[in-house]
């Protein structure tokens, strides 16, 4: 079976990502695992090698936990032929990942950092009542207390040249997607993107893609959603992070670089 695994920094797309695989009928999706009780710090525990992705892969197709399966399920053909896992941390992971033959691709999904920072100041769970956001804008000191978190605008600069550098490294492994891209033409971006994993478009996946793209669910944390939340965040963070010259270039490669 096919192993891909989708890396993003959080509000990235990631979640809608993940879901319009697991609307094929030939994938078995799987979320965020080793943030997951029933996969926490696999590859830490057992290192990242060739066997322990393998077991990691076997491990997750017989994963029972609501939090990894995640309530949308659509049904599924008897012949799966891909196993597709998000997660948001553990960035520090994807070159020894992307490495390992037995992973098919490494997929990283980015989004502006203006408009990360925008949605993260503006989910209720992930950015409480009472916090300051010019304290937390850049490092997000109250969200990474684990060095595999990568909130805040120096983590999401940091997950971005990583994710460069791995694709420097691999390049026919690692594929980039663009989040405003996929958001303005998601048919046609999940097209090339399913096609250079191996996978076939399905009617199945269209109309999920039609239903997250024209049902909207004001829950910030819903893959339904029609509009993108109006910009709250204070003008002097919005004119740092639209004229940092290092933040534009890695975008900015990134967008070149992308399905």
């Amino acid at each position: 079976m096919n192993q891909v695994a989708i890396f993003g920094c959080p509000r990235s797309g990631t979640s809608w990502l993940g879901q319009l695989f697991n609307a094929s009928e030939a994938v078995a999706y799987r979320y965020q695992p080793l943030f997951s009780y029933e996969f926490k710090n696999w590859f830490g525990v057992h290192g990242v090698s060739a066997e322990s992705l393998d077991a990691f892969g076997n491990a997750l197709l017989g994963a029972t936990s609501d939090f990894v399966l995640q309530p949308l399920r659509p049904p599924k053909a008897q012949r799966l032929t891909h196993l597709v896992w998000k997660e948001v941390r553990y960035h520090h992971l994807m070159p020894a990942l992307a490495a390992l033959p037995g992973l098919h691709k490494l997929i990283y999904i980015h989004r502006p950092a203006l408009d990360v920072i925008n949605s993260w100041y503006q989910a209720p769970k992930e950015f409480r009542a009472g916090q300051d956001i010019h304290a937390e804008y850049l490092h997000a000191p109250s969200k990474n207390t684990d060095p595999c978190e990568y909130n805040g605008y120096a983590k999401w600069k940091e997950s971005l040249a990583l994710a460069l550098a791995v694709k420097a490294a691999h390049p026919d492994k690692v594929l980039f997607v663009s989040y405003d891209k996929l958001r303005a033409d998601p048919a046609a971006q999940l097209s090339s993107l399913f096609a250079a994993v191996g996978l076939p478009m399905s009617q199945q996946v269209l109309d999920f893609i039609a239903a997250s793209t024209s049902q909207h669910d004001d829950d910030a944390y819903s893959v339904f959603r029609t509009r993108t939340a109006g910009l709250a965040l204070p003008a002097d963070i919005v004119r740092h992070l639209s004229e940092d010259a290092e933040g534009r270039d890695l975008i900015t490669r990134m967008e070149l670089l992308s399905i």
